[in-house]
């Protein structure tokens, strides 16, 4: 596979080209350092690539490596190195491929120097230990927050009890209730929280060559001009325009309905004690007509604050303090 690899750094762009996989480094010597050089920019194959991971730094006349590197402030050896892992996250805007059906549907996340191909809270905390689950879309996983700052998050630093973040940003209900349904099968738990995504969306799921791509269907694919992206993809597209048709002519919202059924289904049969709440009204007045789950405060309307997160649309972290307030003086809460 022949890759395009340029690096963008503050001083000098270097690119090159790798034979992938007999190839897998890119290697840049530094012997001029005088001031701070940033990391700015990395492309494979005109696609943006995450600037932290698979990424080395080699100090001169040292035994000493850093990982995650942003910055250069010393002489030595930069070093890139190329992985399946890298092209396919890359190549799908971080979204999770793999060769297994069905599988998770989560975007690949870079926390804390950690970037692993499984599926994993947001906070990367895992599931060794007892835990409750907090499913959702955006507003959930605390979309241009820090992952400090997402209810989940807050939740448990409040209550000392394990709420792991498992928020999937456009996820809709039935992303929740694929990956709950898969999480449970590898490591059960009795209690979860859902944040109830709009009805208004659902995965699309396409193989391509090897792989199965899921994503969302408000996922813009017009964004990737490079026809090495996943985007680009004849299959996908198709499919991606058939799901958004029938998201069009379900005016009921049954699709959805149904699988928020089938969850509320699922935990009573596994006896998981299910708590629910929604960020959206229409969702929320939904969920007052239902029985067989525990209905938490509704999610405070956005404009009780004026700070934004930072892409200006989605909550601030006051607004997931005052939810974290709210539904844990509810009588019902776990």
């Amino acid at each position: 596979m022949n890759l395009n690899i340029a690096i963008k750094f503050s001083d000098r762009t270097i690119q090159t080209y790798l034979d992938y996989p007999q190839e897998k480094e890119v290697r840049v010597e530094f012997d001029d350092v005088a001031g701070t050089i940033t990391v700015d920019e990395i492309t494979l194959n005109g696609i943006h690539a995450n600037i932290n991971y698979n990424t080395q730094f080699h100090f001169e006349n040292s035994d000493t490596t850093i990982t995650s590197v942003h910055t250069i402030t010393k002489n030595g050896v930069y070093v890139l190195t190329i992985d399946d892992l890298y092209i396919r996250s890359t190549r799908s805007s971080t979204w999770h491929c793999s060769n297994d059906d069905p599988n998770f549907v989560f975007t690949y996340e870079f926390t804390r120097s950690s970037f692993v191909d499984t599926y994993r809270d947001r906070n990367h905390i895992g599931f060794d230990n007892e835990f409750i689950p907090c499913f959702g879309c955006s507003f959930t996983y605390g979309a241009g927050q820090p992952d400090t700052s997402a209810w989940p998050y807050l939740l448990a630093k409040k209550t000392g009890k394990n709420f792991l973040n498992l928020g999937t940003a456009s996820s809709g209900v039935d992303g929740v209730y694929n990956n709950m349904y898969l999480l449970y099968q590898e490591r059960p738990f009795d209690q979860c929280i859902i944040l109830v995504p709009p009805f208004n969306r659902r995965m699309v799921k396409a193989k391509i060559g090897d792989v199965y791509l899921r994503l969302c269907s408000n996922v813009d694919l017009n964004g990737q001009k490079s026809n090495f992206h996943f985007y680009n993809d004849p299959g996908l597209r198709r499919q991606m325009r058939s799901v958004q048709q029938e998201i069009v002519d379900d005016v009921r919202n049954e699709y959805s309905t149904n699988y928020f059924n089938n969850i509320v289904d699922f935990c009573n049969s596994k006896k998981i004690d299910l708590y629910c709440s929604a960020w959206t009204k229409q969702e929320y007045e939904f969920l007052k007509q239902k029985q067989g789950f525990n209905l938490l405060p509704a999610f405070p309307q956005m404009n009780i604050f004026q700070e934004r997160a930072t892409d200006g649309s989605h909550p601030h972290e006051k607004h997931y303090r005052l939810f974290v307030d709210q539904i844990t003086t509810a009588s019902n809460f776990p």
